[in-house]
């Protein structure tokens, strides 16, 4: 059986959430007294009849920030139902290894990464779920394999453009435009700000001309044997990044960060995800968000990584469980809690409350979800040295093709050693 251990920001940030508990998982019933949060979760506009359940009540995995969000909905989904929700606050590091260890003695429902998503099918964990038509499809698209849907996208993050529109007035139409300098009249000298360690930043320069990591597949969605990061479409990105780096129109850390820099000035145009949106909002920046700009004339489509969730298909309170994480947990109002409390993006294309947020639906709307196969996480190492390289001086066809072939000479996951009987 193969582990998935792809390390994804949406990870991180559940991990981190979870680690304040102490002593172990724990557990609270859906009729324990309410905390007041800045962001409340309201129950669906309309009651689901209860079916005849033999679950008395079921227990969802979630990182402890979201116990109090999760709550509301829990105790909605009681009074409809007559059936309990226990939701316990466990580590997300440790939650898969859980499951994959004993399914069967796992909980009933659990939130989690759609890295998850090959290994958990594989494993037949995964329970079939229906989801919302107003789901960016991007966000379906991470949960989704061989035509089924396996989970319920809650939130998501992908890479936006951070403007300081007091520098540069009107937002660039083309990422090739950043070849000659910043394109509003006057030469401004370097205009965008991208880590050279963000993958995430970078890939646009691969897919948008058409480029890929790895081939589609029908059956675990991902061909590891179909490399495209040298296909003549990727490597004629590359070259327009190598232009933009040899035209000195991009800039890296330096001595800081690239928020700080975009802060600082340095700077008019800053691509990142959620965390830099956290970030420029808590320095009282003034910016406007929009979704990059396009290359080689089509919409740069940006890496997507989704938060989930999940129904043990081994639980004796799956059909309870199927009802709760459909219609209960991955309702607008309830998805939409959960991703401002984890500081991410919503999934549900209509919500458009918030300007700053509506540019990562949209990226949504064509990006790619990050490819849940072992050896992703690899071939993500193999090109974050290679984007590195490039923005060191190396060309863009060396840089690419090393890194292809890294990726197709991948070490395949660990094989437990057996004994001589087994």
């Amino acid at each position: 059986m193969r582990k998935q251990h792809i390390l994804i920001v949406a990870l991180a940030l559940l991990a981190t959430a979870c680690s304040s508990s102490t002593g172990g998982p724990t557990t609270t019933s859906s009729t324990s007294s309410l905390v007041i949060t800045t962001t409340s979760t309201t129950p669906p506009t309309t009651s689901v009849m209860a079916p005849p359940l033999a679950a008395s009540s079921i227990e969802i995995w979630v990182p402890g920030v979201l116990v109090s969000q999760i709550r509301d909905t829990a105790a909605a989904f009681e009074i409809d139902t007559g059936i309990g929700v226990d939701i316990t606050a466990v580590e997300m590091d440790s939650l898969l290894d859980q499951l994959l260890a004993d399914p069967a003695s796992g909980p009933d429902a659990f939130i989690g990464p759609h890295s998850w998503l090959t290994v958990l099918t594989s494993a037949g964990i995964a329970e079939q779920l229906t989801v919302g038509s107003e789901v960016a499809a991007g966000a379906l698209d991470a949960v989704t394999l061989r035509g089924i849907r396996f989970g319920a996208p809650l939130a998501l993050d992908t890479i936006v453009q951070f403007r300081n529109a007091d520098s540069l007035a009107t937002a660039p139409s083309t990422i090739e435009s950043f070849i000659a300098g910043c394109p509003d009249g006057e030469n401004l000298g370097p205009c965008l700000l991208l880590a050279p360690d963000s993958v995430a930043g970078h890939y646009p320069f691969i897919t948008g001309p058409g480029g890929y990591i790895f081939g589609a597949d029908e059956f675990e969605g991902w061909d590891a044997q179909d490399v495209g990061v040298d296909s003549a479409e990727a490597l004629a990105g590359g070259l327009i990044l190598q232009e933009i780096v040899d035209g000195a129109g991009i800039l890296g850390n330096g001595n800081s960060t690239v928020v700080d820099r975009f802060i600082a000035g340095d700077a008019p145009l800053l691509w990142g995800d959620s965390t830099t949106l956290s970030a420029l909002t808590a320095a009282g920046t003034r910016f406007t968000v929009e979704r990059l700009p396009t290359i080689a004339e089509v919409n740069a489509p940006t890496p997507i990584e989704v938060i989930v969730g999940w129904v043990n298909a081994f639980s004796p309170g799956k059909e309870a469980s199927v009802i709760f994480v459909s219609d209960y947990l991955a309702a607008p109002s309830s998805a939409d809690s959960i991703a401002l409390t984890l500081g991410l993006a919503p999934v549900n294309v209509g919500f458009d409350t918030d300007p700053n947020l509506a540019p990562f639906i949209e990226s949504a709307r064509t990006g790619h979800p990050i490819p849940t196969i072992f050896e992703a996480e690899y071939a993500w190492e193999q090109l974050a040295a290679a984007f590195d390289d490039i923005r060191s001086g190396v060309g863009a066809t060396e840089a690419l093709g090393d890194a292809a072939i890294a990726i197709r000479n991948a070490p395949g996951p660990a094989i437990p050693a057996q004994d001589e009987d087994g």
